[in-house]
């Protein structure tokens, strides 16, 4: 058996997402998982019991695993170590009023926690979180009028914005394309009324993953590109308007 190991970190870190699709303000966290090998297990193993030694445990390991692995193939559940039962089941549903043997899907397995794992978790706590943005994500500029990404953009010419949850929704003098001049650091003015603005209703293509528009005619120098949205889902708008800023400097040139 591999004696594979992991970096386990010492932290439990949980990522926190807003659940976007709700009428209410729901957010829920996820655990970033932290796997641990066999050779992870054997490393604790060692650590409070010094008479076995290291290959002993990895032949025993093995022995345990191949075990297993026959008796699923018989179609056994199999109770791992009291941590738990391990056991096949249908792959998906029968669409069929009248199902014959030949319509039962293929097996997959799945997992049933023992009251000795769920107690073991229960202590856990939280020593890092990080929580997840729902604003609007920028990846990609790419000027259709020389047709190659970067940061250089033409003045009058259309761009597509590539990224996610883009979509613009909202109050027209609020949402939008944003461009905002700067310095060559990327620091731009607060005053909003000195940025072009290109509206939602000017946007050639509204998608989570894409905008198109043009480029105003008025532009040219440095900027900072910014895509402010309230889009919840489907026909719903929020009432938080969100804003996302696209990491480099934009220079936009007459074309």
């Amino acid at each position: 058996m591999n004696d594979k190991t992991n970096e386990l970190n010492k932290e439990v870190n949980v990522t926190m997402h807003t659940l976007s699709l709700s009428e209410r303000d729901i957010s829920y966290a996820k655990v970033k998982r932290n796997t641990a090998y066999i050779g992870n297990v054997i490393d604790t193993i060692l650590e409070h019991n010094k008479v076995l030694d290291r290959e002993t445990l990895l032949y025993a390991a093995g022995l345990f695993r191949n075990g297993f692995l026959e008796l699923l193939k018989t179609g056994k559940a199999v109770d791992l170590l009291e941590m738990g039962i391990l056991y096949i089941k249908p792959n998906g549903s029968i669409e069929a009023a009248n199902p014959d043997i030949k319509d039962i899907p293929k097996m997959t397995l799945s997992f049933s926690p023992s009251e000795l794992a769920l107690e073991a978790v229960k202590g856990v706590s939280v020593a890092a979180d990080v929580t997840e943005s729902n604003v609007p994500q920028i990846s990609e500029l790419y000027d259709m009028h020389l047709r190659k990404s970067g940061n250089a953009l033409s003045a009058g010419r259309s761009v597509r914005i590539k990224g996610k949850r883009l979509k613009v929704a909202g109050l027209e003098s609020e949402t939008g394309v944003f461009l905002a001049s700067c310095d060559d650091a990327g620091k731009y003015s607060d005053d909003e009324s000195s940025w072009i603005h290109v509206p939602p209703t000017e946007l050639i293509d509204n998608s989570a993953s894409a905008l198109v528009f043009n480029i105003p005619e008025q532009a040219s120098g440095s900027y900072r590109l910014l895509v402010r949205t309230a889009y919840g889902s489907g026909s719903r708008v929020n009432k938080t308007v969100r804003t996302g800023v696209f990491s480099d400097i934009v220079t936009v040139t007459t074309a």
